[in-house]
């Protein structure tokens, strides 16, 4: 007997929602039991990365503040992206709307280094003790 066939295709969110779940309800045991940076256990110094982890984990309990405080960068690039994949996927769908092929994603090699130098310079804002705003609440 084969199994039965399902028509269509199931929406994202279909699969995605029982993850979403575990991790809202695991959140707060695994915020105690968060591994360590690497680059800051050797150097002391904070990398773009430190507090990405336990941004997620606040984004994912709702705190915006504390994640925008764990870890600007993430929370920015991660609705920047949101919104850019949005658009994008809005221009492909009404390809007559001219202002929306600004959000058409093609590959270019300066987009490449300007996120490189975005990280460089977070990472090096982010260890300088003016700036301690932009440090992980915790390590």
């Amino acid at each position: 007997m084969n199994p039965p066939r399902v028509r269509g295709r199931w929406p994202c969110w279909v699969l995605l929602a029982p993850l979403l779940i575990i991790l809202v309800a695991m959140a707060p045991w695994l915020s105690e039991r968060m591994p360590k940076c690497l680059f800051y256990e050797k150097t002391r110094l904070f990398c773009a990365g430190c507090g990405a982890t336990r941004s997620a984990l606040a984004l994912s309990n709702g705190d915006w503040f504390g994640a925008m405080r764990n870890n600007f960068l993430f929370v920015s690039a991660l609705g920047l992206s949101g919104v850019w994949i949005l658009a994008s996927a809005v221009s492909e769908k009404f390809p007559e709307v001219k202002i929306l092929r600004v959000f058409r994603f093609r590959f270019r090699l300066w987009f490449l280094w300007w996120i490189l130098g975005m990280l460089v310079t977070f990472t090096l804002l982010r260890n300088i003790p003016a700036m301690d705003f932009l440090q992980p609440l915790s390590q």
